[in-house]
Formats: C-alpha cells, sequence, structure tokens
C-alpha cells in the first residue's frame, strides 16, 4: 500500500474496536502515525475480532507507527482538550481528525413519545457533542497551521429515520453533519477539510450480534443487495484523509450501497 500519509498524524475517537479500529489500521498502513480514543483502549480483546496485538496501539506499532492511546469519555471537554493538547505536543502538528465515536451509549431503542429524556440528551452528547468538543480543539490547531482534514462520522440515520426507534440516534448524527458543514464554512479559507461520512448496514461484531435476526430484511432494503465491510468505509476515509480530496469540503459522502438515495420509500423500518 502507497504511503500516502507518511509523517501525517491522525486522531481517531472511538477506535479500539470495529469501525474504528479499522480505520486506524487503515492510515496507519498509508504511513500516518495514528492516535486512538476509547472508554477503553483494550476493548478489542474482548470481542470476537482478528487482532493482532492486545491493543490497537500496538497493532499499529507492528506497522513500524507511532502511536498513542487516550482512554476517556469523548463528550468530556476536558478529556478532548487534555487529549489534543498532549498530541500536539508530542508531534508538533495535527493533521487528521476522525471523529468516529457514536450509538446510543447502552441507552437503548425507544420511541420519541415514550422516551426518557435523559436518554435522549446522553445520545447526543455520545455523538453530537464529542464531535463538537474535538473539531473545536483539533480545529483550532489546523485553523493555526493552515492545514488539516477533519472527518465526522454520521450515518444514513442521520438522513432519513431507518428505524422509527432511533430519535435519538437520528438527532445526533444530523447534528454531526451540520456542524460539519458549519466547521467547514469556518476553516476553509486557511486550508482546512472538513467532511463525513455517512455509512449505511455495515457488518461489525456489534452490529451483527443486534441485527442478525433481521439480516435479510435489511438486505432488501439495499439496492447493492449486500452489507457494507469496515474496509468501504475505510477507503473513503481514505479519500478524505489524502491529497485526493483537496477541493472537497462540507460534504456528506453515503457510504451505503444506494439504501437512502436510491431506495428511499422502503428504507424505514419499524424494528423494535
Amino acid at each position: 500500500m502507497e504511503e500516502k500519509l507518511k509523517g501525517k498524524v491522525a486522531i481517531i475517537t472511538g477506535a479500539a474496536r470495529g469501525i474504528g479500529r479499522q480505520y486506524a489500521l487503515h492510515l496507519a498502513r498509508l504511513g500516518a502515525d495514528v492516535v486512538i480514543t476509547d472508554l477503553d483502549v483494550k476493548a478489542s480483546k474482548f470481542k470476537e475480532e482478528d487482532v493482532t496485538a492486545p491493543t490497537v496501539k500496538e497493532e499499529i506499532e507492528l506497522l513500524g507507527r507511532k502511536s498513542m492511546a487516550f482512554e476517556g469519555d469523548a463528550t468530556d471537554d476536558k478529556f478532548g482538550k487534555e487529549t489534543i493538547e498532549a498530541v500536539y505536543e508530542e508531534f508538533g502538528h495535527v493533521d487528521i481528525l476522525v471523529n468516529n465515536v457514536g450509538g446510543t451509549g447502552g441507552c437503548g431503542p425507544g420511541l420519541l413519545t415514550e422516551m426518557d429524556t435523559d436518554k435522549f440528551k446522553r445520545t447526543l452528547d455520545i455523538n453530537l457533542t464529542s464531535a463538537f468538543i474535538f473539531c473545536k480543539y483539533a480545529g483550532a490547531i489546523m485553523k493555526k497551521q493552515k492545514s488539516g482534514k477533519i472527518i465526522n462520522v454520521s450515518s444514513v440515520g442521520g438522513e432519513v429515520p431507518l428505524f422509527v426507534t432511533q430519535p435519538h440516534y437520528g438527532a445526533g448524527k444530523a447534528g454531526v453533519e451540520s456542524i460539519t458543514r458549519h466547521l467547514a464554512l469556518e476553516l476553509a479559507p486557511y486550508g482546512v477539510n472538513v467532511n463525513a461520512i455517512a455509512p449505511g448496514y455495515i457488518h461489525t461484531v456489534k452490529w451483527d450480534a443486534h441485527f442478525e435476526s433481521q439480516f435479510n430484511e435489511l438486505r432488501e432494503k439495499v439496492p447493492m443487495n449486500r452489507f457494507g465491510t469496515t474496509e468501504d468505509c475505510a477507503k473513503v476515509i481514505e479519500f478524505l484523509a489524502t491529497d485526493m480530496s483537496d477541493y472537497l469540503t462540507g460534504q456528506v459522502i453515503l457510504v451505503d450501497g444506494g439504501l437512502k438515495t436510491l431506495n428511499p420509500s422502503s428504507a424505514t423500518l419499524n424494528l423494535y
């Protein structure tokens, strides 16, 4: 693999397992030194993933790259600020930020008219506030250095209601797309690109375990007739992190096999 990112420093939130881990390893293979954050930086060892080392940090180092790992809550302003500052102090620059933290954080599904307000707020924090915090501190550095790539991870669920029982998650991801465009507008004069990807149904250990009983029904909603892979998403992250996307900013790229755009009438499912 060509080392398109040699000499670059990438920060990826929520990267200890699953799709975030794939982003981290993919950018490391492209030559970047990769910093990860997670609530548990050793989370991959507890999942059924094909790991090459006990932690993602060690996997990155096995690829010959430098790495740092920060354990903490990405919705905590102090944690975000101190993480970005530590990375800048260590490397002297921050080139790529991938805001991958998301999900419902164990809050579970629910109809909007029946949802607990604290559950709604917590899910907004996990998806939107976490992205805001890391965009804020990394964006300020990139603005100063007049270069950088920020990639926020949204979801097709932020575009259309894929599940009637996920209004909290959908609202958070829609917010991510909004701050992506606002920050892109702010940082465009400084040579900083800010974009987002919106994955659809993507195979991960966690996702597969949750939706296994609905696989056939969900697959029928995808025009390409298959679920996406973490590598499908990582390739789009590569595009947005490298110079191939230098004239692209403020965009949300759907990585969904045509789910939202080509088959909107059947995208919404009333799954509980």
